[in-house]
């Protein structure tokens, strides 16, 4: 028996807002460290460089303590299996995503 249409695009639209909302995340947290790699370099300090701190630290926390994206598991739920990095770099690279970020952060805090 199949789902009735009604349900079908309701969880077609819950996987799309869900998406959207992931990769708005996505952007804001990369401009974090966009930021976080300007500050160090320039030697500024301030209320943006804490708040860029404060942003990526706050999802490493979620990473480490979901220890998986919390958005990706919404994501199943609704029916959307592809992860986020894999849509963005494809799916030879999107496992060295979280690695490669986590890694450049770091030595950005630490500069």
């Amino acid at each position: 028996m199949t789902e009735p249409t009604v349900m079908v695009d309701r969880r077609e639209r819950a996987a799309r807002t869900l998406r959207l909302l992931h990769n708005a995340i996505g952007i804001v947290e990369l401009t974090c460290l966009g930021y976080l790699w300007f500050a160090a370099l320039t030697r500024r300090r301030g209320r943006m460089q804490r708040a860029a701190v404060a942003v990526l630290v706050g999802e490493g926390v979620a990473l480490g303590l979901a220890r998986e994206c919390p958005l990706g598991r919404w994501q199943r739920r609704v029916g959307d299996d592809v992860p986020m990095f894999e849509h963005w770099f494809g799916p030879r690279l999107a496992p060295f995503a979280i690695p490669f970020s986590s890694a450049i952060a770091v030595a950005g805090f630490v500069t």
